[in-house]
């Protein structure tokens, strides 16, 4: 009877250590696994702030050019050409607005802004994204701004929508 007892003190010690063995790589592991999610939030946050400051950096372009010339029309359908969209979607480009642009210190600078509204009628969100990739790949002077979507609401037709596109072109008046 002496010798059973060390031996159960012995596989009870055992049998305990073990038990704790199990629960700190328990713990470790649940660690580890907090350990690779902060890592991945933390490079997904880096690569967001690198587009933040990425497009925070980009301005209108400004050159030393006259006023726009009126040849949006062309532009407008050869985008469209170009992204596979039939041109009678165009329904038309609206007035252009012409406008000094305010400087950092709240003055008028010596810079314009020209703004026009394009109106396009039954585009799908697929083609409302091609055109613009086309837009911003072939212009170096009139910048895409504001989208306004009407969704269209046509039998059978569940993703077609009206597109009014703003765009913009900051020039340099001359004195």
């Amino acid at each position: 009877m002496t010798r059973m007892r060390p031996s159960l003190i012995i596989m009870l010690a055992v049998t305990g250590s073990l038990c704790v063995i199990a629960v700190q790589t328990s713990r470790v592991a649940a660690a580890r696994q907090r350990h690779e999610a902060a890592i991945t939030a933390f490079e997904q946050l880096r690569r967001d702030a690198s587009k933040v400051i990425e497009l925070r950096a980009k301005r209108d372009v400004v050159a030393w050019r006259e006023r726009p010339r009126a040849d949006v029309l062309a532009l407008v359908n050869a985008a469209l050409v170009d992204a596979g969209i039939p041109t009678d979607r165009l329904q038309g480009i609206g007035e252009g607005v012409d406008s000094p642009v305010t400087s950092a210190q709240g003055g008028e600078s010596t810079l314009r802004r020209q703004s026009l509204a394009i109106s396009l009628e039954r585009l799908t969100p697929a083609q409302i994204g091609q055109l613009l990739e086309r837009w911003h790949l072939v212009q170096d002077h009139w910048s895409a701004g504001r989208l306004e979507l009407t969704h269209w609401r046509e039998q059978g037709q569940s993703d077609l929508y009206d597109l009014r596109l703003h765009i913009s072109a900051v020039y340099l008046a001359r004195g």
